[in-house]
């Protein structure tokens, strides 16, 4: 009888420690879930944000803010070109702006913002471009902020003046050329979009361009939006 009363003594302070283990996992994974899912929504909201803020349909003066969610913000040199054939015709420093979490970027560059989650990157905002009839449309949103890097604020605000003009060029066979860190994205969107890509350094820097070229396009139309972005508390 005693031998019975103790098993079942040991049996049930097995059980219990078994529970809490599987308590333990459980709370582990819980938390695991709702951070994963809280960085999520924050990158979506930057992204959102950032996208609308850097809005190239507006004209004028324009200030909105961007919530950090406890990331870094920053600036970054990158440039876009337009190729007739293998030449650049048409070139402009557009900058970047790069906010930074976790295992996870928001990305804005010449006109498109990119979520690069770990080894995944998508675009949020495609980039701005688009052939019809044998013409190629290029809008070219060039930031023309200095060099800002932002950590432990809650929020920036990003004001714009933005201000418009409109270019044609005529020629053989047209390329558009990004400088861009997330290069498979981008190429996967050229592809569909009915491009060849080749990946080419112009500054023999460490951030390689996008190449894609369009051979049957012979006249560009390029439209240049100058933000004049300037990045605050």
């Amino acid at each position: 009888m005693m031998r019975r009363a103790q098993s079942s003594v040991i049996g049930v302070a097995i059980l219990l420690a078994v529970t809490v283990v599987s308590l333990s996992v459980l709370t582990v994974a819980i938390g695991s879930v709702v951070d994963e899912g809280a960085s999520e929504a924050a990158t979506r909201d930057v992204a959102a944000s950032m996208t609308d803020a850097l809005d190239t349909e507006r004209s004028g003066p324009h200030a909105d803010r961007l919530a950090l969610y406890g990331g870094r913000l920053r600036t970054v040199d990158r440039s876009l070109r337009v190729l007739d054939g293998s030449t650049p015709v048409f070139e402009r420093s557009v900058g970047g702006l790069v906010f930074t979490t976790a295992d996870r970027d928001v990305r804005h560059v010449a006109g498109a913002t990119v979520r690069d989650v770990g080894d995944a990157a998508t675009f949020y905002t495609p980039p701005p471009f688009a052939r019809r009839n044998g013409t190629l449309f290029v809008d070219v949103p060039a930031l023309g902020a200095p060099a800002v890097a932002v950590d432990g604020a809650d929020a920036v605000t990003l004001r714009t003046d933005v201000t418009h003009d409109r270019r044609r060029l005529s020629g053989q066979g047209f390329a558009v050329a990004i400088e861009t860190r997330t290069p498979a994205v981008w190429e996967r969107w050229f592809a569909d979009a009915g491009a060849t890509t080749t990946r080419r350094s112009f500054d023999d820097d460490e951030v390689v361009s996008v190449v894609a070229q369009f051979p049957d396009i012979r006249t560009a139309h390029v439209f240049v939006h100058d933000l004049r972005l300037e990045v605050g508390r």
